[in-house]
């Protein structure tokens, strides 16, 4: 026998439905948030951020002098020699790997379970997994010693008619890492296309 109690007289499927949270508060129009959106694009940078990129700068500038002196003396600086082939490099290769591979999994993670807040926390580890990705990148291209020969590694025809060997790993890390670069630059820009679609509604020609 149904119990009376639990459903009221006249009640029909789907009438009493639970109210939604909504994810901005305080009743924010769409205005409101296409300002706050394009004004970080828009607006005047802060004073910490020229700051930080005359530091980023300075920082890359030592990379780069020492890329040369690398060069110059020989890939041994990095502790690489015959007895010894997990050096300075091959270690911060796998490094940056797994840097780019929390992006990833931090993405899909709120990407299967649906979690609607996730869009500034998926964009920011996306881009985390491409520099992360490109900084992995360097160090096997670096690591031949004549890295303007690197592109013999790349399954192209050349003049000296000299065919990559696939069972070699450094061709692996092309396939690797070109692929995961590939990817990872398509979910970035996948969810950023409703912002950038802000942008450009908003550029002045």
């Amino acid at each position: 026998m149904a119990d009376e109690t639990t459903t009221p007289a006249g009640f029909r499927p789907g009438e009493l439905t639970l109210a939604r949270e909504p994810l901005v508060l305080n009743n924010r129009s769409f205005s409101w948030v296409t300002e706050k959106i394009c004004g970080i694009v828009e607006g005047p940078a802060p004073k910490w951020w020229y700051v930080a990129t005359i530091f980023s700068g300075a920082v890359a500038c030592i990379c780069f002098a020492l890329i040369a002196y690398l060069i110059s003396t020989g890939v041994g600086v990095w502790g690489l020699n015959h007895p010894v082939s997990w050096a300075w490099d091959i270690t911060n290769f796998v490094f940056w790997i797994g840097i780019g591979h929390a992006g990833t999994l931090i993405s899909a993670i709120l990407f299967l379970t649906r979690q609607r807040w996730r869009t500034s926390i998926n964009r920011a580890a996306e881009a985390m997994t491409i520099f992360a990705v490109i900084c992995a990148g360097l160090f096997p291209a670096v690591h031949v010693g004549r890295f303007w020969m690197v592109w013999f590694l790349a399954p192209v025809p050349n003049s000296n008619a000299i065919w990559p060997n696939f069972r070699s790993p450094l061709l692996w890390d092309v396939f690797a890492v070109s692929t995961y670069f590939t990817v990872s630059l398509l979910f970035w820009y996948t969810g950023m296309v409703p912002d950038l679609a802000t942008l450009r509604d908003r550029a002045k020609e």
